[in-house]
């Protein structure tokens, strides 16, 4: 109770302890003044600086007789609390038929204690506003014993004030409690009325954790996705070829079309065969059905007698540039498989939805269109030893592209392209230092005819190129047959032959340069059909 017994106290020198010019004095009496009249003793420092600023700049402009009477008025401010209790004793001298002091009536809201004990044990919420509203009574109780036998009319007014606070929060939390204890009945109501459905056979009920999967909801969902799933067949005894090539986004439109099922391609995904069985992610394809995400691809490696030695060989030349990483260079070429024109331009591997108990089969009549209409990319990766991040896998990538017909490859041409990507300033930062060639070369290969070091035209052509670059050092490494996987290069053209699937290059864009034989009968019209290719 000693808190209702406090009276605010307002500070006369809120900003200088001891003031040395009127300047200052004026401040303390223009802050006491402000925190009488708001009836605050705590106001903002700043914000009541900048007004007292703003207000000397119109007193002084008086005299100091004028000054003085300011600061004497801004301390003779009677507080807003004392203020109000002033009229309201005025108000009782104007009446004489009243000697007593009347106590601030509490309607019969602010006089019913709540029992706690009654309220159910699982509702926290209403207990927490029970027991507020218990205390705030107690408080009330209080504030209205000590107002009747307080004597000071300001403490009559702070117990007032504090009074009606008390009310408020009284009143506020009855609210809340009501609407806790409405919210609860119709919680119950809805619980009820789920049980007595769940009696009669109407809803079904799902006990684990999470929301029903697609299959509980439509136990025909295996049946829909092998029906969308199409097939045919030509004549039996010549083939059978898949009509209809189709991937989760072309399965996800066939549901929604003919069976109005809409899932997401993350949730069909798991209703499919998992790619490896033996992994974590499987176990997410809980209950899949017989169709999955089949590919086609030649990825076996032959064996050769000479793979370790060429293998060894390669690793023992990377070593050698990791030494000398400032003078060397590595470049990883390669002749890209041959891109047909008039024809899918990647025939080797693609991926299809379809029945794992489906072979998978592909059209027999992408015949060629003619003999030698095709474009060969011969490509390069420059590697910068300093900076591979010791896999010597990574760098810049330079592709040259010439047609079958009129050029084709050779080691000549090979020459020439290593010259243009020396010339070129977009690789001078690795391939050169201080504006020379770095002299130390290292050539990746994949031992075709016309990269194998041991042909005499070969080794000419290398010869040539190491007089040029007047270089110290050229080597030319190679891997074994049929093992130019491991060649750096090929990484790089994994993704362009991703980029090329399903893309059928124009043979004949100004007009067809062939016969019926399928031989070249206009050059000139030839050159601009595979110029635009």
């Amino acid at each position: 109770m000693q808190s209702f017994l406090k009276a605010p106290n307002f500070s006369k020198t809120f900003f200088y302890k001891q003031p040395q010019n009127k300047y200052q004095e004026f401040c303390n009496a223009y802050a006491y003044y402000k925190q009488a009249t708001l009836c605050d003793p705590k106001l903002n420092r700043e914000k009541l600086s900048q007004e007292c600023a703003s207000e000397w700049k119109d007193v002084k402009k008086h005299d100091n007789v004028f000054i003085e009477s300011k600061i004497c008025e801004y301390y003779e401010t009677i507080p807003t609390t004392v203020r109000s209790h002033q009229q309201i004793l005025m108000s009782r001298n104007a009446t004489p038929s009243s000697h007593h002091t009347p106590t601030p009536s509490t309607s019969k809201q602010y006089k019913e204690y709540i029992d706690i004990t009654s309220l159910p044990k699982n509702a926290k919420s209403q207990y927490d506003a029970a027991v507020k509203i218990n205390s705030a009574m107690k408080k009330i109780s209080e504030c209205e014993q000590m107002m009747e036998i307080a004597s000071d009319d300001s403490m009559k007014v702070m117990l007032s004030s504090k009074l009606i606070e008390e009310q408020k929060v009284v009143s506020e939390q009855n609210a809340r409690l009501n609407k806790l204890k409405r919210h609860a009945d119709a919680q119950a109501k809805l619980a009820a009325k789920k049980n007595k459905l769940l009696e009669e056979g109407i809803v079904e009920r799902y006990d684990t954790p999470g929301r029903p999967s697609a299959a509980m909801k439509d136990p025909e969902l295996w049946d829909k996705i092998h029906d969308s799933i199409e097939f045919g067949a030509a004549h039996a005894k010549r083939r059978k070829v898949v009509i209809k090539v189709r991937t989760i986004k072309h399965l996800r439109e066939t549901l929604e079309e003919k069976y109005n099922t809409y899932l997401s391609r993350q949730c069909l995904s798991t209703y499919l065969q998992p790619r490896h069985q033996n992994t974590f992610a499987a176990r997410r394809h809980h209950h899949p059905t017989k169709v999955g995400l089949a590919s086609v691809a030649r990825t076996e490696m032959k064996t050769h007698i000479d793979e370790h030695y060429c293998l060894a060989s390669v690793k023992a030349a990377r070593t050698f540039a990791e030494v000398f990483a400032d003078e060397t260079i590595i470049i990883s070429q390669d002749d890209k498989a041959k891109i047909g024109l008039g024809i899918p331009a990647v025939g080797r591997t693609f991926k299809a939805i379809q029945t794992t108990n489906e072979p998978v089969t592909v059209e027999d009549h992408d015949f060629p269109m003619g003999s030698k209409m095709k474009l060969i990319p011969s490509v390069y990766l420059i590697i910068n030893p300093a900076d591979s991040s010791d896999t010597l896998r990574t760098g810049q990538l330079s592709i040259f592209i010439r047609p079958e017909y009129f050029i084709g490859t050779s080691s000549a041409t090979h020459m020439v392209d290593l010259k243009n990507i020396i010339s070129n300033e977009k690789f001078s930062a690795t391939l050169k230092k201080e504006n020379e060639v770095k002299p130390i070369l290292i050539l990746l290969v994949d031992g075709g005819p016309d990269e194998n070091p041991k042909h005499m035209k070969n080794i000419i052509q290398y010869a040539h190129l190491f007089r040029t670059l007047d270089l110290d050092y050229l080597t030319i490494r190679t891997h074994a047959p049929g093992q130019s996987a491991y060649n750096p290069v090929e990484r790089s053209m994994a993704s362009l032959s991703a980029k090329l699937a399903g893309i059928t290059l124009p043979i004949g864009e100004f007009g067809s340069h062939l016969n019926s034989q399928g031989n070249v009968v206009d050059e000139e019209l030839a050159r601009k059909n595979f110029e635009y290719s």
